[in-house]
């Protein structure tokens, strides 16, 4: 399955696009993480998939401003799905999640908002996590937060820059991501910005 996390830095008309192309393969949830500064509980928020919403753009655009997570109770559901032994009534077995993408996608903060507590370490810059960790979710569920994993190639690794999913501070030219979003963007539109 396809998470999309970090929503709430997208349009969501955007993210609700790229959630019904992507449903034309696995299924597809939109994800926002709970803001790890919280210091209770983190709490769960509303779904997206309810038909209301989804028409309803300024809904979601409100529930994705919050400081709680959104579609963990879509992701819950089809976890418990999955765990689900087919043809045994309420027979249910333990599986085993592998969280896998990019650095610095909000791996762990997903894990964390599923959890609803820090299981996880979390941080702004890639690379927190070192090592496979097993957090058990519920009876029937383990999830497994992996370091980030980048498999690139070099004309990947500007992509890779821009994504943060390289630390900085491991670049030997400092100039290259400048280079790289100048590639991307007008000048007249640097100078109008600074």
């Amino acid at each position: 399955m396809i998470i999309l996390n970090k929503i709430d830095l997208v349009p969501s008309q955007n993210a609700r696009m790229w959630q019904k192309y992507l449903r034309q393969e696995f299924p597809c949830i939109l994800f926002k993480a709970n803001q790890q500064a919280q210091q209770k509980k983190l709490g769960m928020g509303t779904t997206l998939h309810k038909q209301s919403l989804i028409d309803r753009p300024e809904l979601i655009e409100k529930m994705v401003s919050g400081s709680t997570a959104v579609g963990t109770e879509n992701l819950m559901n089809l976890l418990k799905n999955y765990a689900r032994i087919e043809g045994q009534a309420k027979a249910k077995q333990t599986i085993y999640v592998g969280v896998v993408g990019f650095p610095n996608v909000g791996k762990s903060s997903l894990i964390n908002s599923l959890k609803r507590s820090r299981a996880a370490a979390t941080g702004n810059t890639p690379g927190v996590t070192k090592s496979m960790q097993e957090v058990q979710l519920d009876k029937n569920i383990v999830l497994l937060d992996s370091p980030g994993v980048v498999l690139s190639t070099k004309e990947q690794s500007d992509s890779l820059i821009l994504r943060q999913a390289i630390k900085v501070e491991e670049l030997n030219d400092p100039i290259r991501p400048v280079e790289a979003i100048m590639a991307r963007i007008e000048e007249e539109e640097i100078q109008n910005l600074y």
